[in-house]
C-alpha cells in the first residue's frame, strides 16, 4: 500500500504508549514531528525510533506546520484535550486531512466549531475512538449484520479503570467513559433518553449506573467507574438480538451465541508471535490508523468522524449533569 506523508503533533504519555508504536503497521510515513513544550522534547528519541531516519523535529507546532505544510499529505494531533481546538483549526485551514485522539476537542462547543470548520475545508477529520477498530468488536458488529441476528435488542457494557490520573469527575469521564458511551452509538444507533444514578467514593472517586433508550425502541446499560485497579479485567460488552446474542470480553474475546448448539469462539493466540495478535492490533490502535491511510489516499468515509465525537461530548454531558455535576457555561476537560 502506498504510504501517507504525516506530519505528528505531540509528544506525551499516549503518543509514546500507544500510537507511536501504531506506525509500524500502517501505511504512513512520518515526515515530521513536534512537541508543544520543552518538557517533552526527549520524546524526539521515541518519534524517531518509530519514524523513518530522516524525519524532522520541531518545538512547537506551528514551526513544525509552517516548514512542513506543503510536504504533506496529513496531520496526526495527539495532545491535551485544551490544545486540540486551536491545533487542528490550524491544521485545516491549510487544507490537510487530521487525525486525531479522542475526544478531539474539551467541550461540545468547540467540537461543534471543530465540525463547522472540516465542513468548510471539505477535509475529513477522523477521531481516534480505536475500539470501534479492535477485532473482536469488529467481529461483534459483523455478527449483528446476520439476518438471525434480528433487531438489537439490548446493550450491557462495564469499562471499570483505576483512579489516580483525572484531575477532576468531568475531566474523567470526557477522557474515560466516553468510550464506551460510543460504542453503544456504534452498535445500536442514536440515543433518545438518559437516566443515571452515581455514587462518590472518597476523593476523586466515582461510580456510574447510566440506562439508555435508543430511538430503535432498544435498551442500555453503561456501567462505569474509577475505583478499581488497572490491573484487573476491565471491559466487558454484550447485545442482545432476537434469539442470539454477541459479547466481547476483555476486548478480546469473542463469543456469539445461537439460538441452539455451541455458537462461536474466538481469542488471540498470544503464543504466535504475528501481526494480528499483537496489542496494538487487537484493540483498534494500528487499525484505526491504517483505516485513517485509506481515507486520505482512497477518499474513503471515515468510520469515526468530528460528528461523532461531538455526539459522544454531548451525551457526556447529559449523563454528568443528571449525576448531579453542574455544567457551567463554557465547562471544559482539563489537561492531566
Amino acid at each position: 500500500m502506498e504510504k501517507i506523508r504525516v506530519g505528528y503533533i505531540g509528544a506525551g504519555r499516549q503518543s509514546s504508549a500507544s500510537i507511536y508504536p501504531s506506525l509500524r503497521y500502517a501505511p504512513i510515513e512520518l515526515v515530521a514531528s513536534c512537541a508543544l513544550t520543552r518538557d517533552q522534547k526527549d520524546a524526539q528519541r521515541v518519534a524517531r525510533d518509530y519514524g523513518a531516519r530522516e524525519q524532522r523535529y520541531y518545538l512547537g507546532y506551528e514551526k513544525l506546520l509552517e516548514a512542513e505544510h506543503k510536504n504533506l499529505d496529513a496531520c496526526m494531533v495527539v495532545v491535551q484535550p485544551p490544545d486540540y481546538h486551536r491545533i487542528i483549526k490550524d491544521v485545516l485551514s491549510l487544507g490537510l486531512p487530521v487525525w486525531c485522539e479522542k475526544p478531539a476537542a474539551s467541550s461540545v462547543e468547540e467540537a461543534k466549531d471543530l465540525e463547522a470548520a472540516a465542513q468548510r475545508a471539505g477535509k475529513p477529520l477522523m477521531v481516534g475512538y480505536m475500539k470501534r477498530f479492535a477485532t473482536a468488536y469488529r467481529m461483534a458488529k459483523e455478527a449483528m449484520s446476520r439476518a438471525e441476528f434480528g433487531r438489537p435488542t439490548s446493550f450491557y457494557c462495564e469499562f471499570m479503570v483505576g483512579g489516580g490520573i483525572y484531575p477532576d469527575e468531568y475531566t474523567y469521564i470526557v477522557d474515560n467513559p466516553i468510550h464506551i458511551v460510543d460504542l453503544a452509538r456504534y452498535f445500536m444507533g442514536e440515543v433518545e433518553r438518559v437516566n443515571v444514578e452515581k455514587a462518590e467514593w472518597g476523593e476523586k472517586s466515582w461510580s456510574y449506573a447510566v440506562t439508555l433508550r435508543f430511538t430503535s425502541g432498544a435498551l442500555g446499560l453503561l456501567q462505569f467507574a474509577n475505583t478499581q485497579s488497572w490491573r484487573q479485567h476491565n471491559e466487558f460488552a454484550e447485545i442482545t438480538g432476537q434469539g442470539r446474542s454477541v459479547s466481547v470480553d476483555n476486548v478480546v474475546r469473542y463469543q456469539y451465541r445461537g439460538q441452539d448448539g455451541p455458537g462461536e469462539m474466538w481469542e488471540p493466540n498470544f503464543t504466535v508471535p504475528i501481526e494480528r495478535n499483537s496489542s496494538l492490533i487487537l484493540t483498534g490502535y494500528a487499525s484505526q490508523l491504517i483505516h485513517f491511510a485509506e481515507v486520505v489516499r482512497d477518499g474513503v468515509t471515515p468510520q469515526v468522524t468530528i460528528s461523532d465525537a461531538r455526539r459522544a461530548l454531548e451525551l457526556i454531558d447529559e449523563i454528568y449533569v443528571k449525576g448531579g455535576g453542574v455544567l457551567e457555561p463554557g465547562k471544559k476537560a482539563a489537561a492531566w
